[in-house]
């Protein structure tokens, strides 16, 4: 068995059946050929960081690591972008790149850089490999891209070893469920929690890894808890039960809903929650417990109470009160319309942000899946669009990723052709991945991309705005996306009123093919609803 077959029977065996990249003349080639032969089809890309995103959300779908492949030198450098955003996405993905043949290691010449180290800070594992490491190489780069808190993990393969035989493939390795917790840690988690009357519960991604989420619910429950949920968590815990609050962000204006929760509460318990998911360092005074997996994950409250650290299945049931008072449900809903009216549809617009959110949640299923990236809307999405299963929304978190959205639902919908999706990304955005839209049209299936256009880099705009300074730099030439779309064998579609987006995302559900839908928001009305979703005026 050669390198390159390994490397694809390895992928079959977690089953693959598409992986992602720009390949060159050396192993690449090699991969690809054994792909074909093993019906792992190769899909080639525009642009190797968006290798890297399809890569990770059809891992994300099929619950392993995706593929990614590149070229040596400029090729790897590329992808580290992408690899970087999947790792503040938290999504698992293993890149194969070509690198010299070890003979030529020691000579600076075309396309060589020292690649192990242009991922360093961001990969879960990185490794040359030979003919004698080889498998055990290739199954611990899935492995760790995979382990607790995903990400990407680097292969590098020399280019004159592709058709070199190696040993066998080695069975995927099985992931142990993280330890029990010491039992001091707990009874002393369950002490501290006993002198609160109003908890509150900040919720995080890795309750879902744990399998906790039932748990999870009958905790809150128990304890009466007002709940808040991650950026990357939504739907760990049933965003349309009475006690789900909103989401934490980590920005502690006065107007967002995770202040107006901890002036409430009396103590704050967080459960699997990831360090990453805030956008600046712990500032709540109030008592903390936090409970992770692993004794090795950075607190996110930074100098808890109590910390406990062990599987959360088997944690959370141990400290499971007799049910208490807590906030009245009443109390919590209350929380939420104080935000709210924050996020309400400004009267006086054409077509709106918000027209966009409630129309597309109405016509996607409740098991549907939803894919978005960052914009003007994104706070919007996660106080409007409500997820009540984990894997139903995959809006950006630790990375507020521009260009997210085409390349990640390119990636999903070749993993799953069946469950309904849909795409919402920005002008913006979109104008960093044009080249994929042939990609999608080549691979996708009935997907509508909806393409909320202000025809300027609203976020930044609207932060100019903020802070007083002149209007410049972030306006964009206007571009016809429908017909960009119609061009690259996409349908395309153009609309300025909700009732025409309507139309046309109800066909484009139905469709048969992938279809761009450029939604024409009204740019000032839009820009300026930012700083009220963030708690700014």
């Amino acid at each position: 068995m050669t390198i390159a077959e390994l490397i694809m029977e390895d992928a079959r065996a977690r089953n693959l059946r598409h992986f992602f990249g720009i390949p060159g003349g050396g192993s690449p080639l090699d991969l690809m050929e054994a792909g074909r032969k093993l019906g792992v089809d190769f899909v080639s890309v525009n642009h190797e960081s968006s290798a890297a995103i399809m890569a990770a959300y059809y891992g994300l779908m099929k619950d392993t690591a995706g593929l990614a492949l590149t070229i040596r030198g400029v090729g790897a450098a590329n992808l580290v972008g992408g690899a970087a955003n999947i790792h503040f996405e938290r999504a698992p993905m293993v890149a194969v790149c070509e690198t010299c043949p070890p003979a030529t290691a020691g000579y600076e010449m075309v396309q060589h850089c020292d690649q192990l180290s242009l991922f360093s800070g961001i990969e879960r594992y990185r490794e040359t490999l030979s003919t004698e490491n080889a498998p055990l190489a290739v199954q611990e780069a899935s492995y760790r891209a995979t382990e607790g808190r995903p990400g990407p993990a680097l292969l590098n393969f020399p280019a004159d070893l592709g058709s070199t035989e190696c040993g066998p493939p080695l069975p995927p390795r099985a992931h142990t469920p993280a330890p029990a917790a010491p039992d001091q840690e707990i009874a002393a988690c369950r002490e501290l929690l006993s002198n609160w009357r109003r908890p509150l519960v900040i919720a995080g991604a890795d309750v879902v890894r744990d399998g906790a989420t039932g748990e999870l619910l009958s905790l809150v429950e128990n304890l009466g808890a007002a709940v808040l949920v991650t950026m990357e968590a939504r739907g760990v815990f049933p965003e349309s039960h009475d006690r789900w609050a909103g989401v934490f962000v980590g920005i502690y204006s006065p107007g967002i809903i995770e202040s107006r929760a901890f002036e409430k509460a009396d103590g704050v318990l967080l459960l699997g929650v990831d360090a990453l998911m805030t956008h600046g360092p712990w500032k709540c005074d109030l008592p903390t417990a936090e409970v992770l997996s692993s004794s090795e994950y950075r607190s996110l409250s930074q100098q808890p109470g109590v910390r406990v650290s062990g599987n959360l299945k088997s944690v959370l049931p141990a400290l499971a009160p007799q049910a208490r008072a807590g906030f009245h449900s009443r109390e919590v809903r209350a929380l939420r319309q104080e935000v709210l009216p924050a996020f309400k549809r400004p009267g006086r617009a054409r077509l709106a942000a918000q027209d966009i959110i409630e129309i597309c949640r109405k016509e996607l299923p409740s098991d549907g899946i939803l894919i978005s990236e960052t914009g003007v809307f994104i706070c919007m999405l996660e106080h409007l669009w409500l997820a009540d299963q984990p894997g139903t929304y995959f809006g950006t978190s630790g990375g507020r990723t521009m260009g997210l959205t085409l390349p990640a639902i390119c990636g999903a919908r070749l993993a799953d052709p069946e469950t309904p999706m849909i795409g919402l990304g920005a002008d913006g955005s979109l104008l960093m991945r044009l080249g994929e839209l042939e990609v999608l049209a080549r691979t996708g299936g009935t997907v509508p991309l909806v393409i909320v256009n202000d025809q300027a880099l609203g976020t930044m705009k609207a932060r100019q705005k903020i802070r007083s300074l002149p209007d410049y730099g972030l306006d964009l030439h206007p571009v016809q996306f429908a017909e960009v779309a119609r061009a690259c064998g996409l349908k395309g579609a153009t609309v300025d009123t909700p009732e025409g987006f309507e139309r046309e995302l109800q066909a484009a559900m139905n469709a048969g093919c992938p279809t761009l839908i450029d939604a024409r928001v009204d740019p000032q009305i839009y820009q300026d609803s930012f700083g009220r979703t963030v708690g700014m005026k």
